[in-house]
């Protein structure tokens, strides 16, 4: 996948502000903005491989970055996107048999976040977010429309 193409699809769908960047620490090979009725962020990570390992170190990032998004009174939406040219085995048995969103993720209630995985050998995206808020659905699926398009491309 090329990024710079994700970039321009990115910014196509609102997104502002696309550029590699860190975040709690955590590098990332593009960060951007978008406002709603919250400010959004997503956050996307090229990976080689997404081995046991890797999808551990990752399921952490997130636990940190969705424990930093929440909030009492109005949290902090985000999505992450992890871009794996391949996908062992054993992690995609576990992607495909996740019913509530990757890494057991809750509703976004507070703000936080949720994980999308495009496995490039596959030409997949795992990933799912609730129905409700209307916000979190049109943001997840115009996403999930980028990163379909950019795979099948």
């Amino acid at each position: 996948m090329h990024l710079e193409q994700l970039r321009q699809d990115l910014a196509q769908s609102g997104w502002k502000d696309l550029q590699p960047g860190q975040h709690l620490g955590i590098p990332f090979d593009l960060i951007g903005g978008k406002s709603g009725l919250t400010k959004w962020n997503v956050y996307v990570s090229v990976v080689p491989r997404l081995d046991q390992a890797t999808a551990r170190a990752w399921q952490q990032n997130f636990e940190l970055m969705n424990k930093k998004a929440k909030s009492i009174v109005w949290g902090k939406s985000f999505l992450l996107c992890l871009i794996a040219q391949e996908v062992s085995p054993d992690v995609l048995e576990m992607l495909k048999g996740d019913s509530f969103g990757l890494f057991g993720v809750i509703r976004l209630q507070g703000g936080g976040g949720n994980i999308f995985i495009a496995d490039e050998g596959n030409k997949r995206v795992y990933g799912k977010a609730p129905a409700l808020p209307v916000d979190v659905n049109r943001n997840r699926n115009a996403l999930l429309k980028i990163l379909d398009g950019a795979l099948n491309r």
